[in-house]
């Protein structure tokens, strides 16, 4: 083999592999460049229906407690008010917690005897993780937990996770539908041939076995659309 030969070679072999890469990248989407989806625009938030005796009407603990503004795919902070309402188990579902919880100025929100939930700087998603992660320390729970958020500062919302493309919380409008609610957040995964979908409401799920026949529950406030990712 000449010097030529010897030289020459190695270049080929570089430029074929970096127009292979080319080639992957070009066919591989890239994730954080997908657009999020713009929130739809609506005349009438839905009314949170399930407040329980005893319990405020707005979501205000004290009457010190601020109004703050909110936005659903943004970050909690100081004085943001959440109701909340936590259950525990999966077929017999029972409810351990049904409150107005604001965080405070370290981020926090206080459960009492439960715990504290550091949230402040987080989304509500990873918000829920903090949450349930609490209770189920604080009360030493070993059954399935889920953590419903119905509201921050007074704006209903429902939650869309599982096989999307990101998890997120959503303003609950009147006369909306699940189509509707996924479409907002992106839809499935990219690639994904799953169907299945479960609405889950005051700790109960619900299957249905496609987007289309989920849309004869109407979301309310509260609830979590949770995609599956295996069926």
């Amino acid at each position: 083999m000449s010097r030529l030969s010897q030289t020459l070679l190695p270049l080929l072999a570089l430029t074929l592999g970096l127009s292979a890469c080319a080639t992957v990248k070009r066919l591989t989407p890239d994730l954080t460049k997908i657009p999020t989806p713009p929130m739809p625009t609506f005349k009438t938030l839905k009314k949170i229906t399930r407040i329980l005796p005893g319990m405020p009407d707005s979501d205000k603990v004290a009457e010190d407690d601020p109004q703050m503004p909110f936005n659903a795919r943004g970050t909690l902070g100081y004085g943001h008010t959440l109701r909340i309402h936590v259950y525990e188990g999966t077929r017999s579902t029972k409810r351990i917690y049904n409150g107005v919880a604001m965080i405070d100025t370290k981020g926090v929100i206080d459960f009492k005897e439960i715990g504290s939930a550091k949230i402040g700087g987080g989304t509500l998603p990873q918000a829920v993780e903090a949450i349930a992660a609490t209770f189920r320390v604080g009360m030493r729970l070993t059954r399935p937990l889920t953590v419903h958020v119905l509201s921050v500062e007074d704006t209903p919302v429902v939650s869309i996770c599982g096989d999307v493309i990101k998890d997120e919380f959503i303003p609950a409008w009147e006369d909306m539908t699940i189509q509707q609610a996924v479409k907002v957040a992106g839809g499935r995964k990219i690639g994904s041939s799953h169907h299945g979908v479960y609405v889950i409401r005051e700790g109960n799920r619900r299957y249905f076995t496609s987007l289309e026949a989920a849309d004869r529950e109407e979301p309310e406030p509260g609830d979590i659309i949770y995609l599956s990712p295996d069926i």
